[in-house]
């Protein structure tokens, strides 16, 4: 089953910013304890990412066994995570933080335990606040390695001001340690 999604008309598509890394560079953790890609969550699921071309990123996600849902399958709240960590990643070309307003997945088959799977996110384009995404991801490694879509998501963020996390920041001698976002137009 696929779910329908229709883009606004008027949307603005943003272009690659000077502070955003090349094709290939490795694109930094939001922040540390982050759940989805945070050096400091020792519970979490550790995604890694780097730039694709244009506004895209790529990221990858290790399908451990304690992630397991179904006998032998990945457990679809991981999936949705990788997804939600992915597309708000490629908001990070916007040089601004966002939290996310809504999100759908379309689950095409089975992910087995010990699969790689290779997430690719981009911007479809931008109007005010909202941020629109679409992603897809495909088993790069392992059993089941194929070139084909195994989810697709699409999703809305939120463009906020980086003052939105101050009261769950780290403080360092008083100051909030927050990650950095470019530009921030807010």
């Amino acid at each position: 089953m696929s779910g329908t999604w229709t883009l606004p008309d008027d949307l603005e598509v943003p272009i690659r910013p000077d502070f955003f890394p090349a094709p290939g560079g490795d694109l930094p953790q939001h922040w540390s304890k982050c759940f989805g890609c945070g050096d400091d969550q020792p519970t979490g699921i550790a995604m890694r990412f780097t730039a694709a071309e244009g506004i895209e990123v790529a990221g990858r996600l290790t399908v451990e066994s304690r992630y397991q849902g179904g006998p032998g399958v990945i457990h679809g709240g991981i999936l949705t995570t990788a997804f939600d960590e992915t597309q708000g990643i490629a908001c990070m070309v916007l040089g601004s933080p966002v939290v996310t307003g809504h999100l759908q997945i379309d689950f095409a088959r089975p992910i087995p335990l010990g699969s790689v799977l290779e997430f690719r996110a981009r911007i479809d384009g931008t109007i005010r606040r909202k941020v629109y995404t679409s992603a897809e991801a495909r088993i790069v490694e392992g059993p089941a390695a194929s070139d084909e879509v195994v989810a697709t998501s699409r999703g809305l963020f939120l463009r906020i001001k980086p003052e939105h996390f101050t009261p769950m920041a780290e403080f360092v001698d008083g100051v909030p340690t927050m990650p950095s976002f470019g530009n921030s137009t807010l």
